[in-house]
């Protein structure tokens, strides 16, 4: 008892000292940055330029030469475009280029926007500035405006571009990624498109024969589906899903997915192993990945290793950072698609997707009021508004829990389970009932190793006061649980950062404890805090981390992990897990 009144003066003390939530920058559509180079953030709302035109602007206009192109007009999902605009008299450094889709959106529905200082002879009236476009299912097209007034802000409306398509139009199949289902005779396939037609996915085991056929579902959601709005909501389309029955364990077979007279190019997918025999198998592991620079570094390491025969990603929490930001969930699943739509793609949820304070009724993973706030802990407003919706919708995990919060399935000799750290895991609470009930039943004599997942760590020792009392509220609440039904391996995310402890149990080093991992170095920006040193902190890595796990299941009884850190190309941190079968 005293051990634990000692605890909680400590987190008492350490909430004292951290009473804000997390604020996490989102990029601008454009990824406008300031002059010293740090990106704009795009959450904060004086980032975003009210267009109120003048009340010459049409009389101007009339006797305006002024022209605006973008080249080229037909367009891939992701592809860099060329702006080019010249005739502009007056120009000046706070001139703007604005986007909108579709074309005939009103002046203040834009995506994003630049200043045409982006181009050295702006100042002459002509330019040209390289912008990367995604596939929206709809056209677009820009416009240049004027400032004519420095004191009231208002634009005069100069010229209007070309209109923008992308290739495949709105039946285009995009963002396509696979999931597991738990069963090694399914594969599941999701991606996104601009029709409601019945989508459907031709597959079979060689390329120039899909001779099977399967039909599956389509769904979409609107802004009043999340709890509150903070951001830029954009139609996400038709999110399309089906489910590949009566497959061949451990056997790559080909797809294409789409609706009739519009199908994706032809990709391939390996089925996972029989569950049980003694078969090796590599995945990949981390968290907090985002689309920054180094999230694109992340991906290109990653879309190596599963072309040289990594099965599916792990990925526990903080997908996209959209936080509202609708256009970034486009981006990030255009970023990972390469990957992604040739090795299945797990998910968990993190504090980015699901946090929020409103009591809307809205949260899909079944919660009251506003979600899980305990007095310890720092769960506000991280999501925006968001609160698990795109999530939600986006992924469908396997079926065994709730959703894409908590859930497991088997892969070969392994037992993987997705918890949700946002939600109550206190004994008696559902997600604790349910994950209790998962544990106890596990067959280990089929599935001998137990990987957990989660998005906040229970284990760390970097010194993030609110964070810290987060993990050792987590070893008092659930730890005795996890010791107790032997869970080999947990992977963390969170802290934008590398650390893995020893075998640990109860703060103390012990050959029947568990390794924790900490991997939340996908892409987000890193942080440099300091460390306490416990003896159970066996490596730690905070400069310039990122990178991504690699596990290697040898057999039944070994297992390796390696840490890639990207910018030195290689493992900087591994460790052979062994145990007694």
């Amino acid at each position: 008892m005293a051990k634990f009144i000692s605890t909680t003066l400590c987190l008492v003390a350490c909430i004292l000292l951290n009473v804000q939530g997390e604020n996490e920058l989102v990029p601008t559509y454009f990824a406008r940055k300031y002059k010293n180079g740090s990106y704009i953030d795009a959450t904060i709302k004086s980032n975003w330029l009210k267009i109120t035109l003048h009340p010459s602007s049409m009389l101007l206009q009339s006797s305006n030469t002024a022209t605006l192109n973008v080249h080229p007009s037909l367009v891939k999902n992701a592809q860099y475009v060329n702006v080019t605009w010249k005739g502009v008299a007056n120009a000046s450094a706070d001139d703007l280029i604005a986007l909108y889709c579709p074309e005939t959106s009103k002046d203040n529905d834009y995506y994003d926007f630049f200043n045409v200082d982006q181009s050295s002879t702006y100042s002459q009236g002509y330019g040209e500035y390289a912008v990367r476009l995604y596939n929206v299912r709809t056209n677009c097209e820009m416009r240049y405006f004027r400032r004519v007034s420095s004191s009231t802000g208002q634009q005069e409306f100069v010229a209007r571009s070309n209109i923008v398509m992308f290739e495949g139009g709105p039946e285009q199949p995009l963002q396509i990624h696979l999931a597991l289902t738990g069963n090694p005779t399914e594969m599941r396939v999701m991606w996104v498109s601009g029709t409601d037609q019945a989508p459907i996915v031709k597959f079979g085991r060689s390329k120039t024969e899909l001779g099977s056929v399967a039909e599956g579902k389509s769904q979409t959601y609107t802004a009043d589906d999340f709890c509150s709005l903070q951001g830029k909501f954009i139609d996400p389309g038709y999110i399309h899903d089906v489910l590949l029955t009566a497959l061949k364990p451990s056997t790559v077979y080909y797809y294409s997915c789409g609706v009739t007279g519009h199908m994706s190019s032809i990709r391939s997918f390996k089925t996972a192993p029989q569950i049980g025999p003694d078969v090796g198998f590599k995945f990949i592991v981390y968290g907090d990945h985002g689309i920054l620079p180094a999230a694109y570094s992340t991906a290109k390491y990653v879309f190596n290793d599963v072309k040289n025969g990594y099965e599916f990603i792990f990925h526990n929490g903080d997908i996209s950072y959209a936080r509202g930001m609708e256009y970034i969930w486009e981006q990030w699943h255009a970023l990972i698609e390469t990957y992604a739509s040739i090795a299945p793609y797990m998910v968990g949820i993190g504090n980015h997707e699901q946090d929020h304070i409103d009591d809307s009724g809205k949260d899909p993973s079944g919660v009251k009021g506003d979600g899980w706030h305990p007095w310890w802990g720092t769960m506000y407003d991280d999501s925006h508004g968001e609160c698990g919706v795109p999530m939600f919708y986006r992924f469908h995990m396997p079926d065994n829990g709730n959703y894409v919060w908590w859930y497991s399935y088997n892969y070969g000799m392994v037992h993987f389970i997705m918890i949700s750290t946002e939600h109550d895991l206190s004994p008696g609470s559902r997600q604790y009932v349910w994950l209790q009930e998962d544990l106890r039943t596990i067959d280990r004599s089929r599935t001998s190793w137990v990987i957990l997942g989660g998005h906040r760590p229970m284990y760390t020792s970097e010194i993030d006061p609110g964070n810290f009392v987060v993990a050792l509220a987590f070893q008092f609440l659930f730890e005795d649980l996890l010791h107790h039904y032997k869970v080999d391996l947990a992977f963390w995310a969170h802290y934008h950062s590398y650390e893995r402890t020893c075998a640990v149990y109860k703060n103390a080093c012990t050959k029947d404890g568990i390794v924790h991992i900490v991997i939340g170095t996908a892409g987000k920006e890193a942080r440099w805090p300091p460390y306490l040193p416990p003896n159970w902190s066996k490596f730690r890595r905070h400069v310039d981390p990122y990178g991504y796990g690699r596990v290697t299941l040898a057999n039944r009884s070994a297992l390796h992990f390696e840490y890639f850190v990207n910018s030195e190309e290689k493992v900087v941190d591994e460790v052979w897990l062994y145990k007694d079968n």
